[in-house]
């Protein structure tokens, strides 16, 4: 990576790097040197199932909001929820939700609606959508209020035995512990398969301007640079490293703080204290100290790519930033045959649960290839 490029770049040259940057939809896996169990994921929406894990339940403060379930097959979360909002007449902006879940899949998520609008509820039906018991609660639910997602999901069509598959997963996720956990990366969902949304999104970011309803494009931007980030740390063999500088997250509590002794943290991160977190970057996001060895690699990110930081403070709230783990350090995974059916081949079932924000698929192609 070369850190001496014109910087701000011109439009037509970030479009270049941005071109460039295409091998982010498919990147090198972390355990290519091991044979993956192959097969076809979702040949059915039975085939791939998510629960939310709610990160609270319900209080029982009447007067506020009620809380419920939303089941749903075949339906992205979005459009289940608009469907909602037109049957009870619930305006949209009024319903609340902690994220959003696959379409091709069968998932069942929690979301609020206003304690009046209870009664309403009761008029609506839908082929794909079902909706649980409503409980009073004091709060709207937020993006983000989530402790995490549990998977069950079936792989068919294998590339060997069901044995020998079992064996191969198990070989992936011993491998996997031992370089520190599984690479937090963002999915193609976000990124697009095409690569459009990466490139799109990135334009948007460079520019520092906010245009109406971009805010998936713009999380798209940051989501590749993101991925950047991490895998430029891999190639560098320092994703287990800790650098001067480095926002670091603990294990127990959540909580940030920058390193300034490296010596004193990589000891705590070996033992499983800390993790490394990597830049969503934004205008206010938690950055490293200037002059650090974490704070010069962001920079040759952003340098690489021709985005600069007015650019970034330039989008204000609309894009604030964060920090992410760069990785999963512990993934707990079952796994089971599946008999085949009338309609269906046999497979291996997969049971784990992911944080909020990680993905599945990301797993799965670990699993599945190379």
């Amino acid at each position: 990576m070369s850190s001496d490029l014109a910087f701000p770049a011109p439009e037509s040259e970030r479009r270049d790097r941005f071109a460039g940057l295409a091998w982010l939809l498919d990147p090198p896996l972390q355990t290519a040197d091991l044979p993956g169990i192959g097969g076809r994921l979702r040949m059915c929406p039975e085939d791939f199932t998510v629960h939310e894990l709610p990160a609270y339940g319900p209080d029982g403060r009447t007067g506020a909001h009620l809380l419920l379930t939303l089941r749903k097959r075949g339906i992205g979360t979005e459009d289940a929820i608009v469907e909602v909002a037109r049957q009870t007449g619930i305006p949209r902006p009024d319903i609340g939700l902690a994220g959003l879940k696959d379409k091709d899949a069968v998932t069942e998520q929690w979301i609020s609606v206003p304690f009046a609008a209870g009664p309403k509820l009761a008029v609506f039906s839908h082929p794909a959508i079902t909706l649980g018991e409503a409980t009073p609660h004091g709060n709207k639910l937020r993006r983000g209020h989530l402790h995490g997602n549990r998977f069950t999901l079936v792989v068919r069509e294998l590339a060997t035995s069901g044995d020998e598959a079992r064996t191969r997963v198990a070989a992936k996720l011993a491998r996997i512990t031992e370089l520190g956990g599984l690479d937090n990366l963002y999915g193609n969902q976000r990124l697009g398969s095409d690569g459009g949304n990466l490139r799109r999104g990135l334009e948007l970011l460079a520019s520092g301007a906010r245009r109406g309803r971009a805010d998936f494009l713009l999380s798209a931007g940051q989501s590749a640079l993101f991925n950047l980030y991490l895998l430029e740390r891999r190639t560098r063999g320092l994703l287990r490293t800790v650098l001067a500088g480095d926002i670091l997250k603990k294990t127990a509590t959540g909580g940030l703080f920058e390193c300034t002794d490296p010596a004193v943290d990589q000891a705590r991160l070996d033992s499983g204290e800390l993790g490394v977190t990597g830049p969503m970057f934004g205008s206010k996001m938690r950055a490293p100290a200037p002059g650090t060895a974490a704070a010069a690699l962001e920079q040759e990110i952003l340098d690489q790519v021709g985005i600069s930081p007015e650019a970034l403070k330039a989008l204000g709230n609309k894009v604030e930033g964060t920090r992410r783990p760069l990785k999963l350090p512990q993934i707990p995974l079952q796994t089971e045959p599946v008999s085949a059916s009338d309609t269906l081949p046999p497979g291996l079932r997969l049971h784990f649960a992911l944080p909020p924000g990680s993905y599945a698929t990301v797993l799965l192609q670990e699993l599945q290839g190379p």
